[in-house]
């Protein structure tokens, strides 16, 4: 099975935190904040759509352990983006320390959704196994 570098894992979570941080950072500076349940419907889907490449990630490699390290690496992106935009307009005022609080932030973002993702792909690659040794998946 062909290993994914992991500078393009870097990639792709730099990526997406760029395209995270850059469409919510748009939203806000042209003043077209939705509502905020349509917020919410956001951000759980992007929680989710987050879980998803992970455990798709981590489902498809040898070593779990390894691809789940890559797999919070790939949620860190996203993560950090959505947590600099939350914390930095309001952090900014609070005190010097303001770069930690979306840095934390973002690094437990991604460690929750991470391992979650991790879990849920570990799962799926212990079904797909048991599944192929019983006959019943191809």
């Amino acid at each position: 099975m062909r290993v994914r570098p992991r500078s393009r894992i870097v990639g792709v979570s730099a990526l997406a935190f760029v395209v995270v941080l850059g469409g919510l950072t748009a939203l806000r500076a042209w003043n077209l904040e939705p509502s905020t349940a349509a917020q919410s419907l956001v951000v759980d889907a992007g929680a989710v759509l987050v879980v998803a490449v992970v455990a798709a990630h981590v489902a498809r490699g040898e070593n779990v352990g390894t691809r789940a390290g890559e797999g919070i690496v790939l949620a860190f992106g996203p993560c950090l983006g959505f947590a600099g935009n939350l914390f930095v307009p309001v952090s900014t005022m609070e005190s010097p320390l303001w770069v930690a609080y979306p840095l934390v932030g973002g690094a437990m973002l991604a460690l929750v959704l991470g391992g979650l993702g991790a879990a849920v792909g570990y799962v799926v690659r212990i079904a797909r196994k048991i599944g192929t040794a019983t006959g019943r998946t191809p």
